[in-house]
């Protein structure tokens, strides 16, 4: 009788896995939970003699992602995400309304897609985007073409220099903690 393989990779988990350490994951769950439809994987929280969560994992879509407590005298560690949504306006909404800040508008991209990103309250940036177009990028021609449009040059020049606000903010909002 030959012996089953063991997977690599865990069930329902992929090769790689984000893993968000946050000052508190039960909070960061809950702004999950109503911003992204997060769900808590059940049984999955491990918790030390404080009552520190050691372990917690949600499913975001199609995706897992590990939480963890930091620790006093930690140095902060935001995650950045990239987040695929059906519908960028209610989740970019929904995560403002959650106390999270805006940090690139909504933009249609020349690559078939919208893109927003936020800081959520826990310091961490996602890149929220939802798809609107197939793009064939077999035709390179065509993808120079499109990506040369004076809105394509915009579109993308904007999402840069929100990004380097983005990253200032993060920064600003680490020291003022």
């Amino acid at each position: 009788m030959e012996a089953k393989k063991l997977k690599i990779v865990p069930e329902h988990y992929t090769t790689v896995t984000p893993w968000i350490i946050s000052p508190s994951s039960a909070k960061l769950i809950e702004f999950l939970k109503v911003a992204f439809d997060a769900e808590e994987i059940p049984h999955s929280r491990i918790t030390n003699e404080e009552g520190t969560i050691i372990h917690v994992v949600v499913k975001i879509g199609d995706a897992l992602v590990m939480l963890f407590d930091s620790r006093e005298g930690w140095p902060p560690t935001p995650s950045f995400l990239n987040l695929y949504v059906e519908d960028v306006e209610d989740v970019y909404q929904k995560s403002i309304n959650l106390g999270a800040k805006s940090v690139t508008d909504i933009t249609s991209l020349w690559f078939g897609e919208k893109v927003c990103r936020i800081i959520d309250p826990f310091g961490n940036l996602w890149w929220i985007n939802q798809r609107i177009e197939e793009i064939d990028f077999t035709k390179p021609e065509e993808i120079g073409r499109i990506a040369s449009t004076p809105e394509a040059v915009q579109g993308i020049s904007y999402i840069q220099k929100s990004l380097d606000e983005a990253l200032k903010t993060l920064k600003r909002f680490f020291e003022n903690r």
